[in-house]
């Protein structure tokens, strides 16, 4: 007679807040980006009871409180075309040509300039700033 091997794992989801195993009818997730000056946004993750995540929406609160809506995009990312980069590239080292940047004719550019020139292009295009007395930071259960 050849015996059968049963195995049998358990996964235990912990909070990142406290460390201590979530109920699965407790389970929350809790996602957000920052993007900071001059740096790529990174998207964060944490999985939280209910609790931590009334303690995490009041340690935020005060930035949400000031911050302005982004709508989400919930489809795929616009994709440049390399011909659109490139122009636009262009377009960047030109203009940092002519307000005395340092920039060389190939390569890529650094995010500092590239920052520069998107905060330049604001201040010139006429625009209407909305503040939306509502903001929404995504926090769900998990299913």
């Amino acid at each position: 007679m050849v015996g059968t091997l049963v195995r049998i794992q358990r996964i235990e989801i912990v909070d990142d807040m406290d460390g201590e195993p979530i109920d699965p009818d407790d389970f929350n997730r809790v996602e957000f980006e920052v993007k900071l000056p001059g740096r790529r946004p990174v998207r964060y993750r944490l999985d939280l009871r209910s609790a931590n995540v009334a303690k995490f929406e009041v340690g935020i609160a005060e930035y949400v409180q000031m911050a302005a809506r982004v709508p989400a995009t919930d489809g795929p990312a616009k994709v440049s075309t390399r011909a659109e980069v490139r122009q636009r590239n262009r377009a960047i080292r030109l203009w940092a040509q002519e307000k005395g940047y340092e920039v060389s004719t190939r390569g890529r550019l650094s995010a500092e300039l590239i920052d520069a020139f998107d905060a330049a292009r604001r201040k010139t295009l006429p625009c209407q700033t909305v503040r939306h007395p509502t903001v929404h930071h995504r926090i769900g259960r998990r299913d």
